[in-house]
């Protein structure tokens, strides 16, 4: 007896893309942090040092570490070509500067001062930066790679306040009065200075000098002295870019 079996054998397609695009740009529209443009968001966080001042004036001491700023904002690139690109920065933020009270402290402030235990002025910005950024790493893929870059930065003053709180005795119930000062007549509304950054990857170190006043003629007249213009910082940006 003969059996006769049948095998069916079906074919299968493989899809291969035919031709890879001469020009990457083509497909990725052309951006990324190596393409003509790109944007991320970030945030970053600073400390106040003081140090140098432009016009020889005597800084108040502040508190290092309590003295700071947060920001969060969103970065534009244009690169011109892989070693140098054109940066803009928008950024919303907080700044903070704590005065260092002692016993025998002389530090004019906007309010009597006997017996102040703290005191600090904050603001609310809004801004912009300029920058041009130079990388270290011409050939390094569609990678933001190492770079330093130089620029100048304004911000709006939103907010401007000072708070303080002393020792009283206008309460019977409690020891210590706050208060919270806006409106102040010796602050200035705009700001600007210079910025350097370092950095890589998704991060990148910071350093502002605000070369701008704070305060006006009118806190001269009162001896009040301007804040310190350093601040140090970090930005961190989302992923791996």
């Amino acid at each position: 007896m003969m059996v006769f079996g049948v095998c069916l054998i079906k074919a299968q397609t493989i899809i291969l893309k035919q031709s890879v695009p001469e020009e990457l740009q083509d497909e990725d529209d052309d951006f990324g942090p190596n393409r003509k443009f790109f944007s991320h968001p970030y945030t970053g966080i600073g400390l106040i040092a003081g140090g140098f001042d432009h016009e020889n004036d005597t800084l108040p001491p502040i508190k290092f570490g309590k003295s700071f700023n947060f920001v969060t904002g969103n970065r534009y690139y244009k690169n011109y070509n892989p070693l140098i690109a054109r940066v803009l920065d928008y950024e919303l933020g907080y700044e903070q500067q704590v005065l260092n009270f002692n016993r025998s402290s002389s530090i004019a402030v906007p309010v009597d001062n006997i017996d102040i235990k703290k005191a600090k002025y904050w603001m609310v910005k809004v801004g912009l930066a300029w920058s041009y950024q130079f990388n270290f790493k011409v050939k390094r893929g569609n990678q933001l790679g190492t770079y330093l870059s130089f620029g100048a930065y304004g911000d709006f003053l939103l907010f401007r306040r000072f708070n303080a709180s002393f020792k009283s005795n206008v309460s019977s119930y409690a020891d210590v009065v706050k208060i919270s000062l806006g409106r102040i007549d010796y602050f200035n509304k705009w700001d600007y200075g210079a910025v350097m950054r370092f950095g890589k990857t998704n991060w990148s170190l910071f350093v502002k000098y605000r070369y701008a006043n704070y305060f006006n003629n009118k806190a001269q007249d009162k001896n009040i002295k301007e804040l310190p213009r350093f601040t140090i910082g970090l930005n961190f940006f989302p992923g791996n870019i």
